[in-house]
């Protein structure tokens, strides 16, 4: 092994060989001159860290593609790579599985080797379903972004070049559903799963709903304030084997059926109703009758009723699906989008349509009656649908937490006079949204159509002036 003393002395003699060697090195900065540097330097070593993390990464995968050849040609054969690579690195054996899984797609990727790119995007630009030339340009345009952004730039060059259809991917995506749980070494419960897009969106809206309960719940404490990992976990707890760990969470989940049993009486729907909203034109409002083939929602039944367990946890979910009419009506293959930031291929979204509530909006002009103006502060369903059409998603620059997980914020403060309207509302997720009010910034509309946050001017002070205080929505 590499910790052997011997061999360790065998590596050191062979690397320092000048033909075989290539400078991969860094030079560290102590505490106390790192504690005099300004933000600019200190995110410049930051990136200099991460560049060289990268070409170690691409390294890494040339060496284990070394071992390849080897087990290979026979000569030292090696069933089990990962573990040679635990053993080699003192990693975990799931640790040591995943980073040969990275490495064998990553080996091919120049930009790797050179520290342009993380082995993150070199993974999804070896995935990415594009013409080879596409590829280049992209592995060109990863080298100066983010992973989040190199994966939706490697998804709309997915569309664009129509590799495969929607349908296609969505049938790739069912097949490679699963999911599994363990322990951990301190006994812990861990969990793990992904769904295909449909199923997905079915199970996050069942989470989602009560993860928004709780986190209502939550705002309202000031201090030992769970943290969303912790109301997550909380979420599953209930969702899969129906507990709650306060008497708070257990009069949360109490609302939502109370809520659902009084849906259930006026509406007299047994099964949950989902939603259709077209994202440009204009449609008729229709509502299609419910237990039609292929259209229940699987496992969303009300405490009480027949079914399995799990099922009758939490009531019925409404899922929320934006799409334009012309798809909605097959004449374009655009995918809708949930709430939760889900893209549905349209066959899907319009078999889900037989089956729900189809509300018309036309984006581009004033809200209409979904506007209020200072009738009231809180922000009315009609118009956030409006919003949520319109931003998608968390307008922070950067950020791009689901509209599932944004709270509608008011640019000019509904108390400063401030109505609610579509062109006086931005979606904000739950943490940027409490860090503006909390310091002081304010959301500027740019002519692109992106946001950016600016420090607002603090008022001429005075010998009486009391701090700010952070403001609702």
């Amino acid at each position: 092994m590499l910790r052997d003393g011997a061999n360790g002395a065998k590596r050191a003699n062979r690397l320092s060989q000048p033909d075989h060697l290539e400078p991969l090195s860094l030079p560290r900065l102590r505490a106390e001159a790192l504690a005099g540097l300004g933000r600019d330097e200190l995110t410049g070593v930051l990136g200099d860290i991460e560049q060289l993390a990268n070409r170690l990464a691409g390294y890494r995968a040339e060496v284990l593609g070394a071992l390849e050849v080897l087990n290979q040609t026979g000569e030292v054969p090696d069933w089990t790579p990962y573990l040679t690579l635990r053993d080699a690195a003192g990693v975990s054996e799931r640790d040591a599985r995943q980073m040969v899984r990275a490495a064998e797609k990553a080996r091919s990727n120049e930009a790797l080797s050179e520290g342009d790119i993380n082995p993150a995007q070199a993974e999804t630009l070896c995935d990415a379903r594009v013409p080879d030339a596409v590829r280049a340009g992209l592995v060109a345009a990863a080298a100066g972004e983010d992973t989040d952004a190199t994966r939706r730039r490697v998804r709309q060059a997915e569309t664009d070049h129509c590799v495969e259809t929607p349908t296609e991917r969505f049938e790739r995506q069912r097949q490679a559903r699963g999911a599994g749980w363990r322990r951990d070494h301190e006994g812990m419960l861990r969990l793990w799963a992904k769904f295909d897009p449909e199923t997905g969106a079915h199970v996050e809206a069942q989470l989602e709903m009560l993860r928004r309960e709780y986190w209502n719940d939550d705002k309202q404490v000031p201090k030992g304030r769970r943290s969303p990992a912790q109301r997550d976990a909380d979420v599953l707890a209930y969702a899969l084997a129906g507990i709650t760990l306060t008497d708070a969470d257990a009069e949360s989940v109490g609302r939502l059926h109370a809520r659902a049993r009084r849906n259930r009486h006026v509406e007299d729907v047994p099964t949950p109703s989902r939603r259709t909203t077209p994202r440009k034109g204009a449609a008729a409002p229709v509502r299609a009758g419910r237990g039609q083939p292929g259209c229940a929602s699987p496992g969303a039944q009300m405490a009480g009723d027949e079914g399995p367990a799990i099922g009758r946890r939490l009531p019925p979910a409404q899922i929320s699906v934006l799409i334009g009419l012309d798809a909605l009506r097959c004449q374009t293959d655009e995918s809708g989008l949930t709430d939760a930031g889900t893209e549905l291929p349209p066959e899907i979204v319009r078999r889900l349509a037989c089956d729900a509530e189809v509300i018309p909006m036309i984006l581009g002009g004033p809200g209409g009656p979904a506007d209020v103006g200072r009738i009231r502060r809180t922000v009315p369903k009609r118009l956030r649908r409006l919003l949520v059409a319109r931003d998608r998603h968390c307008r922070w620059p950067g950020c791009h937490e689901p509209a599932s997980r944004c709270d509608a914020h008011h640019i000019i403060h509904w108390l400063d006079g401030g109505p609610t309207d579509l062109d006086n509302l931005v979606l904000l997720c739950h943490r940027h949204h409490h860090h503006l009010h909390q310091h002081g910034y304010k959301m500027v509309p740019q002519p692109d159509g992106t946001w950016t946050a600016a420090q607002e001017a603090e008022p001429t002070a005075t010998p009486q002036r009391t701090p700010r205080q952070p403001r609702g929505p």
